[in-house]
């Protein structure tokens, strides 16, 4: 991926925090009423777009989740340049923290769901898109 011409490079961290970010995001959205249609591709209710909006805003609000994404980010570049709080600190930096973020999830927690991809197909992206286009 290419942000502002520089490659986005996330190396899978170990077992152990790709696990707790999975964990965590699974505490975030603990609770989260999603009603989808039979196939994500369909048109969605106002509804349901609104329980993905507020799923997606437990997952981005929540500091455990914070934590574990910096944790997986120790060994993502943008450039030569890290990806820590400090990359963020530079204002302009920050309209690329959900972009970054959401490719560190795909790269740590989309393998523990690889096999049920099919179940899901389109759920995944529809969810980036939703955190992306707002």
């Amino acid at each position: 991926m290419q942000i502002n011409g520089r490659e986005l490079r996330i190396t899978p961290s170990s077992f152990d925090d790709a696990m707790a970010l999975q964990k965590a995001i699974g505490r975030a959205l603990k609770g989260t009423r999603l009603e989808l249609p039979d196939t994500v591709t369909t048109q969605l209710t106002e509804s349901a777009m609104g329980d993905i909006i507020g799923a997606v805003l437990g997952v981005a609000t929540s500091d455990d989740v914070e934590a574990c994404l910096f944790k997986c980010s120790e060994k993502a570049l943008l450039g030569s340049d890290k990806i820590d709080k400090n990359f963020f600190e530079k204002v302009e930096n920050r309209e690329h923290y959900y972009p970054i973020m959401v490719e560190i999830i795909k790269a740590n927690v989309g393998p523990f769901f690889k096999a049920l991809g099919s179940r899901f197909e389109g759920l995944t992206d529809l969810m980036t898109g939703s955190l992306t286009s707002k």
